[in-house]
């Protein structure tokens, strides 16, 4: 029996394209549309032959927002959180915004008959502008929400405390990548919620590990990177964050390695590829530069989005990675960092048990300031280091290929 998935919420393509294309293969009964779905690097073209989004009308009638304004007056969920924005935050024009994206969506669903036909409907990122149609969807039908993370970390404001404990309460399901953020979804919006919530990260998309393995062997392509990328190929190259948000602490991290005893050794990298609004990149990568600088370490800041197959040669590029954002759901940048047999620091406040007990090997240090030490130690045994690295590649192949993953998704939108 054919089953019709609509996507709404964030549709960030490299998450939602792995997940959708091996739950197709695992399970051929599903028809996909995801209607917003979009890439992070505009200059990627996206493969979206996995949706059928044909099946999802975005051209609004002019007739559909008349019905949606002659609707929205009997909609109570519409009344309320008016209410609330005027009342209780005191914001008018955050007030009346919310009214028209609300309407918008309201025609969008008329021009599409509700989308009465559809079985599941599946919100990521679980922000209160992405969940405005959730409160549009006829009754009876399965809910599916997944938290990303930082969305849970991250929000903390009383309006989307508000709206997004309604949608939790209404949804049928609901996913986090690890039993600590189970935890803090309990803590923050109800332990009533207990039997709603699987732990279930995304799966992996083996392409780009298929790709390390294919690569790690051939030093030719990894030194013909370098050389183009400005790496070294006599020092130690250190990424720093995986994109250019600062909550990734670039500064914090830079200025930490500012106090290592072996400068001479080290080479900074840091990647502002995507993550970080247009209008403050000049100066946040300005400022990033002034501190890399102020190291006395030789660096390069790139603003270049890998992908295919020199995604994977980067990763092999580099030999230490240092991971420590304000917060995190399960990284999987540093899951495949740990896989090309990079030495990884992390913060020990990330939710990483899964790969805890997983038996990855890597560093956890508890604030910046003993980051240095860490990192002399690392340098002072490398060669010991980079032996326990290596063997994360298999453990990483034991506990996260294979249909385990995409099975329980499977088991979540049935």
């Amino acid at each position: 029996m054919q089953k019709k998935i609509l996507v709404l919420g964030v549709g960030q393509h490299n998450f939602l394209y792995y997940l959708y294309s091996a739950l197709k293969a695992y399970n051929n009964s599903y028809t996909v549309v995801a209607p917003f779905v979009r890439e992070l690097d505009k200059s990627v073209k996206s493969d979206t032959s996995i949706y059928n989004n044909e099946l999802a009308s975005q051209k609004v009638s002019l007739l559909n927002y008349l019905k949606a304004f002659i609707f929205l007056p009997f909609d109570g969920f519409l009344y309320q959180t008016f209410f609330f924005i005027l009342f209780i935050e005191r914001k008018f024009k955050k007030a009346i915004h919310f009214v028209l994206k609300y309407s918008q969506a309201k025609a969008f669903f008329l021009q599409n008959d509700n989308f009465k036909s559809f079985d599941i409907f599946h919100f990521h990122y679980l922000q209160y502008s992405y969940v405005r149609e959730l409160f549009l969807i006829p009754k009876g039908k399965n809910i599916v929400c997944t938290f990303w993370g930082s969305d849970l970390l991250r929000t903390a404001d009383i309006l989307n405390l508000y709206i997004i404990k309604k949608a939790l309460n209404r949804a049928t399901s609901i996913t986090c990548q690890s039993l600590e953020l189970k935890e803090i979804i309990l803590s923050k919006y109800g332990r009533h919620l207990e039997s709603k919530i699987s732990v279930v990260m995304f799966p992996i998309d083996t392409k780009t590990y298929e790709a390390i393995d294919v690569y790690k062997t051939k030093q030719v392509s990894i030194n013909e990177f370098k050389e183009k990328y400005n790496y070294s190929n006599e020092k130690l190259n250190v990424l720093i964050g995986h994109n250019g948000s600062m909550f990734n602490n670039h500064e914090n991290i830079i200025k930490s390695l500012g106090q290592l005893e072996q400068k001479e050794k080290v080479h900074l990298i840091v990647n502002l590829n995507y993550g970080l609004p247009e209008s403050d990149k000049d100066s946040y990568k300005a400022k990033l530069t002034q501190a890399l600088e102020d190291t006395g370490m030789s660096f390069v800041v790139l603003e270049n989005f890998f992908s295919g197959d020199e995604l994977a040669i980067a990763r092999l590029a580099s030999e230490v990675f240092i991971h420590m954002p304000i917060s995190d759901a399960l990284s999987g940048t540093m899951l495949e960092m740990l896989y090309a047999s990079n030495i990884v620091i992390t913060g020990s406040w990330l939710p990483y048990k899964t790969f805890v007990n997983a038996g990855l090997k890597y560093h956890e240090v508890s604030d910046f300031s003993k980051l240095p030490t860490v990192f002399d130690n690392i340098l002072n045994q490398y060669n010991t280091e980079k032996d326990v690295a290596q063997q994360n590649h298999k453990a990483i192949q034991e506990s996260f290929f294979g249909d385990r993953i995409i099975a329980k998704w499977n088991q979540i939108l049935n």
